[in-house]
């Protein structure tokens, strides 16, 4: 799935479904597979965030993608060819059930849309091919990288054409041969030493001169190739490989890398899980155990909808309390400060009466005396300016 998957998310073992779930609007996630384990076998479950549906397999038969590359004879070391999505190729879904239609629809948005005018063809390096099994009911999934080689020629004239070359380059998809081949600047040479000349190792073939073991399906489509040249393409754009340019005939290679899944539907059902079932393999029933259920779906949901809409009043309701609680202490508060205030100013104004009281008596009792020593200072005065008779009698 990469390169559109949330591969650095960190979980812990508490993380529940719904925490998950929660996630998939901020993350982008559209979809979620989920594997499980019971005594019954595996299953896997794929959910469409976030109403749906869902849609639940049985897993028959898997093999791990480090089975597959462990299995194969000469295995490949990948890197980029994951930077870009894999195409998406259904076969033997043109049936007209329901349910198949269905299971087109989700498989079709697991992988992101392909435009075929806009695309450039070096981006194409995996196809995941899906095919249905009408009889048995199930689905192959399987994983191939692409690769593009000469056509027309046989396994020892391509490698020469190619300059016996696998690139080590893990970006360029390619394997490094072992046994009979020489490394030289990062190239496989061919190995000579069993042949008189190159005529004896073109003409007896390079499964007897090279060294190298051949996979049983590569071999098959080379001979399909030799056979019949119309299995060659012709490239519409520059692909990734020496040679692999514009406007020649190329025939293309699929190799398997894993995983590799058979899987046999289950149900679908029209939300998450817990949701209406639209579709079950071996329950079937009848319309009015199908009605009872949509009743019993509905009265869940008005349930679920009636204690939600308490739960927001509930929430609302204290919401206000604790505003109204808020507001309460303030007003508390502002009391408490104004009572304050008037105690400290009547604690000033008795101060300042107190020292009125204790400095009115001496201040009165000067003043008493500075009056007395005035007016015996002003009888002195009228005393001195009063003319004597002696003095009125003289001429």
């Amino acid at each position: 799935m990469e390169p559109n998957t949330a591969s650095r998310l960190r979980e812990r073992d508490s993380n529940k479904l719904r925490d998950f779930l929660a996630m998939t609007g901020p993350l982008g996630v559209s979809h979620m597979l989920i594997f499980s384990q019971t005594d019954a076998g595996a299953n896997l479950r794929i959910l469409r965030a976030p109403r749906g549906p869902t849609v639940t397999f049985r897993i028959n038969k898997f093999a791990l993608a480090g089975d597959v590359l462990h299995s194969s004879r000469r295995p490949m070391t990948l890197g980029a060819e994951y930077n870009s999505p894999p195409l998406l190729v259904l076969n033997n879904f043109g049936g007209e059930e329901r349910h198949v239609k269905l299971l087109v629809t989700v498989f079709q948005n697991l992988f992101p849309p392909l435009h075929v005018h806009s695309m450039r063809l070096a981006q194409v390096r995996r196809i995941v091919l899906l095919n249905y099994n009408a009889e048995t009911k199930t689905v192959d999934w399987r994983h191939y990288l692409i690769s593009v080689r000469p056509v027309g020629v046989s396994r020892s004239v391509r490698r020469i054409i190619e300059g016996s070359t696998r690139t080590s380059s893990a970006s360029a998809g390619s394997v490094t041969g072992h046994g009979g081949e020489h490394k030289r600047h990062g190239r496989a040479l061919v190995n000579l030493a069993n042949a008189t000349d190159i005529a004896e190792y073109v003409m007896r073939g390079s499964a007897a001169m090279g060294g190298e073991d051949t996979d049983t399906s590569e071999a098959e489509s080379e001979a399909e190739d030799m056979a019949d040249p119309k299995n060659a393409v012709e490239l519409s754009q520059n692909y990734l490989g020496r040679s692999n340019a514009a406007n020649t005939q190329r025939a293309v290679r699929l190799r398997e890398i894993g995983p590799r899944m058979e899987l046999r539907l289950v149900k679908i059902e029209e939300g998450l899980n817990g949701s209406e079932v639209l579709y079950h393999d071996y329950v079937q029933k009848s319309a009015k155990q199908v009605a009872q259920q949509t009743r019993a779906l509905a009265e869940k949901k008005r349930i679920a909808s009636s204690r939600r809409m308490e739960q927001e009043r509930n929430v609302e309701r204290k919401k206000q309390e604790k505003a109204a609680r808020k507001v309460a202490f303030a007003d508390e508060e502002e009391e408490e400060e104004e009572e304050e205030e008037d105690e400290e100013d009547e604690g000033d104004d008795d101060e300042f009466a107190y020292e009125d009281e204790a400095v009115a008596p001496s201040t009165r009792g000067d003043r008493d005396i500075a009056n007395d020593v005035l007016d015996s200072d002003e009888d002195l005065f009228d005393d001195d300016e009063a003319p004597s008779e002696a003095d009125m009698d003289l001429p």
